[in-house]
């Protein structure tokens, strides 16, 4: 197997601290020989770049680190991601359409968002893709700490992303639960490509091991089909389906059997806690091997660090990353050079045209000015047209800011009511001008049903509340499917 290096290091940046991992090559092999954590401190965090890479680095040459060659990871919560099905076309082709479609999918009030896409297209037929996007503050954030640690930046991207692409490296398929002293995140493989990239929340929230194992159910419900279709065949518009499934590792997301779901500990989690955690994902959960990541036994004694270990892995091997915001894909294309001929014939072209106009700018020269001041004379007699503008743009502002946004009070009144023992979930929810709803879930019993109407009743703010059930089809899991109807009164109207 050939190598671009014979030495890499894997930075996983967190909110907290950075996981730090050296891997070098030893013949066809890859071995892990370094890793620990470089916690940030309060004169060097995420806000100074600068001084956090020259922080970093002290802290490379104090524990031994000689690799100048750098891949970088970011936390799922800097990233925006989209499932998209892409007719067959060629690659290049099919990457002009995925340009478009994330500069018009993506919210436009992010600025100087940095796209690129997991998966590959075919010619031959269509196949779905992960659309990512980033900001670019966050890329020139890391290149800058990069840069104060004197590191060459060979790549850098979503550091789940490239966990889950190495730990269903033998499958194609897998769910991954990475748990960082920063926070937890969700990523999936599926098809050899990635599917799903999410934050779950704080590397504490692990401790509450059933809430975690909801959202590892809730996320594989969204898990497209095999061709990206849902249960009823169709594809919405972020090409996820959304049909009812098993729990990860017990039984099928969208009519996909997931192999397992890997659990990787990088936050150094107690056995008790790690065991909670497993039981909870169900028989399909497992601890993750560090050695399965291609990187060979760890040395004794030395802590995980997989999610690191995992992107200096895959800066060392030949083959493309899954995704790379430094070299993406997506990146508009590079505009011709001109030749340098051609430039001065312009710039010849150009003068002649300027001194004919600076003659005639002469001849009448006198002219114009009367004009001009004639103009501005005339301009003073009429009201500032500028100011007008403003007031009236205040003015259709303070129409939109007067009053309480009833519909984000209904949205949050809803999700204090839902219970969170997993449970009762939802599956869609529906809200109209006139403030009637609806929401649809699945629970494992009415009476669980009977239990939220009786909250939203109690909170004065929902009325004509109808319940609706129909039987669902897995008896093992005895699974009822309801509606609620509902009248939402906003905060002072009963």
């Amino acid at each position: 197997m050939k190598f671009r290096a014979n030495k890499m290091l894997g930075l996983a940046i967190g909110e907290r601290s950075i996981l730090v991992a050296e891997v070098t090559v030893a013949g066809d092999r890859c071995q892990v020989t370094r890793a620990g954590e470089f916690a940030y401190s309060p004169e060097a965090g995420l806000q100074q770049p600068a001084a956090l890479g020259e922080a970093l680095g002290q802290f490379l040459r104090n524990g031994g680190y000689t690799a100048h060659n750098a891949v970088f990871g970011i936390p799922a919560r800097w990233v925006l991601s989209k499932l998209k099905q892409v007719p067959p076309a060629a690659a290049s082709l099919a990457a002009d359409m995925l340009r478009l479609q994330a500069e018009s999918d993506f919210s436009p009030e992010l600025k100087d968002l940095v796209y690129d896409f997991a998966g590959e297209a075919s010619s031959s037929a269509a196949t779905t893709v992960l659309l990512l996007a980033t900001p670019k503050r966050h890329l020139d954030q890391t290149l800058a700490i990069a840069q104060g640690a004197k590191l060459e930046v060979r790549a850098i991207a979503p550091t789940s992303a490239v966990l889950s692409a190495a730990t269903a490296k033998s499958s194609g398929e897998a769910m991954v639960l990475s748990i960082t002293p920063s926070g937890t995140e969700l990523a999936a493989q599926q098809s050899g490509g990635s599917a799903m990239l999410r934050y779950v929340g704080s590397s504490s929230a692990v401790t509450a091991a059933p809430a975690v194992a909801g959202e590892v159910r809730r996320a594989a419900l969204l898990l497209p089909r095999r061709g990206g279709s849902d249960a009823n065949g169709a594809t919405n518009g972020n090409g996820n389906g959304a049909a009812a499934a098993g729990v990860a590792g017990n039984g099928a997301a969208n009519g996909h059997p997931l192999h397992d779901i890997v659990v990787w500990d990088d936050a150094g989690l107690d056995a008790s806690a790690r065991q909670a955690v497993t039981e909870a994902l169900g028989l399909g959960a497992r601890q993750g091997d560090l050695s399965a990541l291609g990187a060979g036994d760890p040395p004794a004694g030395l802590r995980g660090c997989a999610s690191a270990v995992a992107l200096a892995v895959a800066g060392l091997s030949t083959s493309p990353m899954t995704v790379d915001f430094l070299h993406s894909r997506l990146a508009a294309p590079k505009k011709a050079r001109v030749e340098r001929r051609i430039i001065l014939a312009i710039a010849a072209a150009g003068a002649i045209v300027a001194g004919v106009i600076a003659a005639y700018v002469d001849q009448n020269k006198m002219e114009t000015t009367l004009a001009n001041k004639q103009a501005q004379l005339e301009e003073r007699k009429k009201p500032d047209k500028a100011a007008v503008e403003n007031v009236k743009m205040i003015e259709f502002a303070e129409q939109w800011h007067a009053g309480t946004p009833r519909y984000l009070d209904c949205l949050r009144d809803l999700l204090k009511a839902v219970p969170q023992d997993a449970q009762l979930y939802l599956t869609s929810f529906d809200l109209r001008d006139n403030m009637q709803g609806k929401l649809n879930g699945k629970t494992t019993s009415d009476k669980n049903v009977q239990s939220l109407v009786d909250r939203l009743r109690a909170t004065h703010r929902f009325s004509d509340l109808k319940p609706g059930y129909s039987q669902g089809t897995n008896r093992a899991d005895r699974e009822v499917s309801f509606s609620l109807d509902f009248n939402y009164l906003a905060a002072g109207a009963h």
